[in-house]
């Protein structure tokens, strides 16, 4: 075979006779090799035989599921069918695609394959025409955790459900948050102590005057609620869904509607238990987290992030087999309106395929907000100085475009507080990711100076300002060993390995304060003053220079090495308002009147959170008004 090659070499020019004796020359047998992903290296193993991509499996990598379950089944199965690395990436999950691809491409080089004999391009797949018409008797807009509650809640009434999504999964921005469910459970918190200083939060807030009969009636119960817990002799924690209320009102300087924030409040309790009936398990304690303002939320114990709650409503989906159809990769493009009611959405797939969806009792928006809308942001914005551009890094994925508001304002809704847009203060700083913390979010804030310079448990919007004023727009968050969120196979929990973390420079490990700070960058002097003023601060709980009421042990400094420093900048977050709604979740117009047949949920609505979203309040509000829209459009 080799001198049949070499006398064609003579034959043929120099070039073509490189490339055939270095081809004949390849190994055959697995090779593996990484690339960095978006959240961490991409591992794969590609099989080579005669010269071929046999086979091409990811073995392991810290990408975000759902985000990234289809390009890490399919784009090494398109490697291996057209032998081509210029295979088509898979929008929404691009760095990813890129990572599976450039590894596959080591691994070539190291079978000594040149990796440029793949590279022929991949044509894409070809459109579709003509429309496909479908009737359902609820059409839903949106497969993240608002849409897919609305979509049980409704099918559980008995009605046939189609749901769009835009994306080629289902999730939406609930698929990638740190999947925190603010819920007055005083079981979960109990191991949380009622400080001197939280119990002059509680009163603080029930000293105020009351701005409205709902308030008024809201403080006479948490009243007569304190009056029981100090009969009782109570030391934990103290909470409950009309303390939740207050606080979340006051949270959002009571721009919001008290009555929704009341429902709100009111069935996260509800629907805790009723996702625990589905078989979502819960954490065995709440936590504090960012902007929380109280202990109270609750997450996942077997999941590393929001997409519980997902695969939680499609495994009931499934279970119980419930009338609800899928159609992902649908973009929905307008909602069809007749006689003053609206009666369906028009769709477009990405293969080309139109859609005309028929409802036949309601439609539900549940298209999140605009946060990926650079255009919108700073359009919007009245909070942030019209600074949001795409300097700014979001959290949210990149299909939360405010696709469902633009269609509402275009069928009439009333759009309420569009300029509260909320950022994270606790982002990867590069990224703009949450994904990327080593301790929880509450734990202790350094500047590059090694100085605290804010209360860590107070509103993000102050805490927000507070870490843009430090250098560079950057700070840290650090802690010890016994307080980190690293499990025993060295992920955080959002499943991203501390070796990749600390690979790509986001977070820093260190076994004395010392080398900690000399590897973060931080001043180590200032360092150790503030873990020693910190300690201190613990022991008395007097005295804090930024108003901090609580040091709970997960936020300690007085454990062991290694000791951890992951950097931190904020980041587009949340967009409070949207389409005006009532407690049915029902679409109001702009003279205040219900706009028949149109319901909406979670990010898209507006009028829930006001200024400021308390943490951990998202997620229960789109499954909360997510549920509520699903049953009432049933109707």
């Amino acid at each position: 075979m080799t001198k049949k090659l070499t006398s064609i070499c003579l034959l043929s020019f120099i070039p073509l006779c490189f490339f055939s004796a270095e081809s004949a020359l390849a190994k055959d047998g697995t090779f593996v090799a990484s690339e960095m992903g978006r959240n961490g290296e991409v591992n794969v193993e590609v099989t080579v035989k005669d010269n071929k991509i046999a086979d091409v499996k990811v073995l392991d990598w810290s990408e975000t599921h759902p985000v990234a379950d289809l390009p890490k089944d399919s784009i090494p199965k398109e490697i291996v069918k057209n032998q081509s690395l210029n295979v088509n990436n898979i929008s929404g999950a691009t760095l990813t695609s890129f990572a599976i691809k450039n590894a596959v491409k080591k691994a070539l080089v190291k079978a000594e394959l040149n990796p440029a004999d793949f590279n022929k391009k991949v044509p894409l797949p070809p459109k579709l025409t003509g429309t496909v018409k479908e009737t359902a008797q609820v059409v839903i807009v949106g497969a993240g955790g608002a849409g897919l509650s609305a979509a049980v809640s409704a099918a559980e009434k008995g009605a046939s459900v189609i749901v769009v999504e835009k994306s080629h999964y289902a999730g939406g921005n609930t698929s990638v948050a740190g999947g925190n469910f603010n819920a007055a459970d005083l079981q979960r918190s109990a191991k949380f102590e009622m400080t001197a200083p939280r119990r002059k939060i509680v009163e603080t807030i029930l000293s105020e005057k009351p701005k409205n009969a709902l308030h008024a009636q809201l403080i006479d119960a948490v009243k007569a609620q304190l009056q029981d817990y100090d009969a009782n002799n109570g030391k934990k924690l103290f909470d409950s869904p009309e303390f939740h209320a207050l606080q979340t009102w006051k949270g959002g300087d009571y721009q919001g509607d008290l009555e929704l924030v009341y429902n709100l409040t009111k069935q996260a309790p509800v629907l805790e238990k009723d996702l625990e009936k589905m078989g979502f398990v819960w954490r065995k304690n709440s936590e504090q987290v960012m902007g929380s303002l109280w202990p109270r939320a609750n997450r996942s114990a077997n999941y590393a992030s929001g997409v519980g709650f997902i695969d939680t409503f499609l495994n009931e989906i499934e279970k119980r087999k419930l009338p609800v159809k899928i159609l992902l990769n649908t973009k929905a493009q307008d909602l069809i309106i007749k006689d003053g009611r609206v009666v369906g959405v028009e769709c477009l797939n990405s293969n080309g395929q139109k859609y005309i969806l028929t409802a036949t009792k309601g439609v539900i928006l549940a298209s999140g907000g605009f946060g990926a809308n650079v255009k919108m942001r700073v359009h919007y914005d009245t909070i942030w100085d019209k600074k949001l551009g795409d300097n700014v890094n979001t959290t949210n994925v990149p299909s939360i475009q405010g696709d469902g508001i633009v269609m509402a304002e275009k069928a009439g809704a009333k759009l309420v507080q569009m300029g509260n847009i909320q950022l994270l203060p606790t982002t990867d700083a590069y990224t703009g990711s949450s994904n990327s913390k080593v301790n929880i979010s509450t734990s202790v804030f350094v500047n590059k100076d090694g100085k605290r310079f804010v209360n860590e448990t107070g509103r993000r919007d102050t805490i927000s300002k507070a870490a843009l004023k430090q250098r560079d727009k950057q700070f840290f968050i650090i802690g010890t060993s016994e307080a980190s969120q690293i499990d025993k196979n060295g992920r955080n929990k959002y499943g991203v390995k501390l070796e990749d973390l600390v690979k790509q420079k986001k977070a820093f490990v260190g076994q004395t304060w010392d080398e900690l700070a000399q590897k973060a960058g931080i001043n180590a002097e200032n360092l150790k003053q503030t873990v020693k003023e910190w300690n201190e601060f613990c022991k008395t709980l007097k005295g804090d220079p930024f108003g901090r009421p609580s040091c709970d042990p997960e936020v300690r400094l007085d454990g062991h090495a290694p000791y951890y420093a992951t950097i931190m900048a904020p980041s587009v977050h949340h967009t409070m308002g949207g389409v005006l709604i009532n407690p049915r979740a029902q679409v109001l117009d702009v003279h205040g009147k219900v706009i028949p047949g149109l319901y909406a949920a979670g990010e898209v609505t507006g009028g829930i959170h006001g200024a400021n979203r308390v943490g951990g309040n998202a997620v229960p509000d789109a499954l909360v008004y997510g549920r509520i829209a699903g049953q009432e459009a049933a109707k």
